[in-house]
């Protein structure tokens, strides 16, 4: 039924069994023979031969129709084949934070893995400027963070949005203080349920708590700053620190309070030793940045792009 489709469609296409058997380089006689023993083998007639120029019978129309599906579905085999031969052993390098890098980025890339076996991820830490300077370098392929990239040379798009939190030590008093606006661990996961949802807290009230931040190439120092700013206070710093998770950590102990991603408990195990705070301020939310340089990107970095473009404003 399907050995001979290609001669069916030219005859199709050149609306005549001479054109077609001239542009297929076959004689008329044996391409008239072929067709016809695909309409003995369907009992029906394809081509109404009567007709000048020739035309499609009922079952011709439906005929062409079917296998102008299946040659789009081999274009699209054909196209898939020639990316996977071209990245084969290919390696995309993606810079991030290394929350994102040990914690998000692996799942959120599993489905691009699968389509792109061939190809080796490289996930790179680093600090924005230093993953900015690679970029740029040529070193890295795409960059993921919160801070907007204003290099004419680099295009930076929005790609998701984050909010940020306050964490606090559960010993602290001032939990106590605030009981109506804190959420324990489980409680913070579970915010989104029916009735789970408690009322920002003023940061305000934490202008007597001890601080610990990120260092100052990191947006959330800033960020940090802006928000005890807006508060009407200077925050007391205890510690500078260079990964988020390290501050996470410091608090767990009891060092401080700290801002925090609000993904971060999704991802880490539960623990009863902190309290979280959503923070009554619009500067508490952040967009992520998906950057990269416009030109010479490669078909697979360009892949990687629009798949991320494609997954959910909301990821984190």
């Amino acid at each position: 039924m399907l050995e001979y489709k290609e001669y069916i469609y030219a005859v199709y296409r050149n609306r005549s069994f001479s054109r077609a058997a001239e542009e297929l380089h076959v004689s008329q006689p044996w391409l008239s023979a072929a067709i016809k023993k695909t309409e003995q083998e369907l009992q029906l007639k394809l081509f109404d031969r009567t007709t000048n120029p020739v035309s499609l019978t009922e079952a011709g129309r439906y005929y062409i129709e079917q296998i102008e599906q299946i040659m789009a579905i081999e274009e699209r085999m054909q196209q898939r084949f020639a990316r996977m031969r071209a990245v084969s052993g290919e390696t995309l390098r993606i810079g991030s934070s290394m929350f994102f890098c040990t914690y998000v980025l692996p799942s959120l890339l599993r489905d691009f893995r699968s389509q792109n076996p061939q190809a080796a991820i490289t996930l790179v830490e680093g600090s924005p400027d230093d993953l900015m300077q690679k970029l740029l370098r040529g070193e890295l392929d795409v960059v993921l963070d919160a801070e907007e990239v204003k290099d004419k040379q680099i295009t930076s798009v929005p790609w998701s949005k984050e909010e940020v939190i306050l964490a606090v030590p559960a010993r602290f008093s001032i939990n106590r203080k605030l009981a109506a606006h804190a959420y324990t661990f489980d409680g913070f996961l579970k915010r989104n349920l029916p009735g789970g949802r408690k009322p920002p807290a003023s940061l305000s009230a934490f202008r007597d708590q001890p601080f610990l931040l990120l260092s100052r190439e990191n947006d959330l120092y800033h960020r940090s700053f802006l928000l005890c700013e807006n508060a009407g206070f200077t925050p007391d710093v205890r510690f500078l620190v260079t990964q988020l998770m390290t501050a996470y950590y410091l608090a767990i102990e009891g060092q401080g309070v700290t801002f925090l991603r609000s993904s971060i408990p999704e991802y880490v195990t539960p623990t009863d030793a902190l309290m979280f705070y959503e923070i009554d301020d619009p500067a508490a939310f952040r967009s992520i940045y998906l950057s990269y340089l416009e030109s010479g990107c490669s078909g697979l970095q360009s892949e990687l792009i629009d798949y991320m473009g494609h997954l959910t404003s909301e990821v984190i």
